[in-house]
């Protein structure tokens, strides 16, 4: 397992500079364990900037490293340093030593897409470039839902500029038995309760409106992490397992709302048949 790069979480005068209320720092050190138990530092400081919310795919025998964010966005710290987002690949094979592969990708630099390899691509899907807009309900908040390919990482194309499934970031997507299974994410007025698939990354079609059997976009999370397993032994089917996420809102005022964490554990297994185009 490999864990890179992130953000920490800090707040008050004795963390943070003065006149700032909350403030984060940036990681770009890799690290790597067998068991979740021990783990092992393979650097510091790898070759990309430190960032969270970066996109991170193995792909051909090697890590790949795209997009993320740096410093915190204005409606969660205001008074730090301007957000930078990131449009860069990075590849390694051992987790160590970097090369870039594309200082600019021809996507909007962005932090909170998801990458997945199917059919010897690499696919990068949805995304943010800022939290909020102004002025709520009437902007569009500023998200993606572009999706784009690429076999190398240097040389991009543009599957489509729009998928059927709305401008999020925070959500994921899975393939399984060939297709792209996308669900979850973050709406800024309300979290988007639905589940879509395709199989090419161009055409998609919403299956369910029920994510984790959810009543209402209340149910809904973000930033969760998905495994997929493909099969097993007694006739396991291929399966969808998600584990945690966050259902808070921007709604400072509510105390209750730094409960809406999760560390729950859900499977999805397709119908037999598996989701048809």
């Amino acid at each position: 397992m490999y864990l890179l790069g992130g953000q920490n979480f800090k707040a008050g005068p004795v963390d943070c500079p003065i006149d700032i209320p909350i403030c984060s720092d940036f990681f770009s050190d890799v690290w790597r364990s067998k068991n979740g138990v021990d783990w092992v530092e393979l650097t510091e400081a790898a070759g990309w900037e430190p960032r969270a919310g970066l996109s991170s795919v193995v792909f051909r025998g090697e890590i790949y490293v795209m997009g993320g964010s740096q410093n915190d966005d204005e409606s969660i710290g205001p008074g730090g340093p301007a957000r930078i987002y990131f449009d860069d690949v990075w590849k390694s094979r051992n987790g160590r030593d970097w090369e870039l592969v594309t200082q600019h990708a021809p996507w909007a630099a962005r932090a909170g897409a998801v990458v997945v390899e199917k059919n010897g691509y690499m696919y990068l899907l949805g995304g943010e470039e800022g939290f909020v807009c102004d002025p709520l309900p009437f902007c569009d908040p500023p998200y993606f839902n572009d999706v784009w390919r690429s076999r190398d990482g240097a040389d991009w194309e543009l599957v489509t500029e729009a998928a059927g499934w709305s401008a999020r970031p925070g959500h994921q997507c899975a393939v399984v038995l060939n297709n792209f299974v996308c669900f979850g994410g973050f709406g800024l007025l309300e979290n988007p309760q639905d589940i879509w698939v395709s199989k090419n990354g161009a055409d998609w079609r919403q299956v369910s409106d029920s994510p984790w059997n959810s009543t209402s976009a209340d149910d809904i999370k973000y930033d969760f992490d998905v495994l997929v397993v493909r099969g097993g032994k007694r006739g396991q089917r291929p399966s969808i397992f998600t584990f945690g996420g966050d259902r808070e809102t921007f709604d400072f005022t509510d105390p209750t709302n730094f409960l809406r964490v999760d560390n729950d554990v859900w499977r999805f297994s397709p119908p037999r048949r598996g989701p048809r185009e």
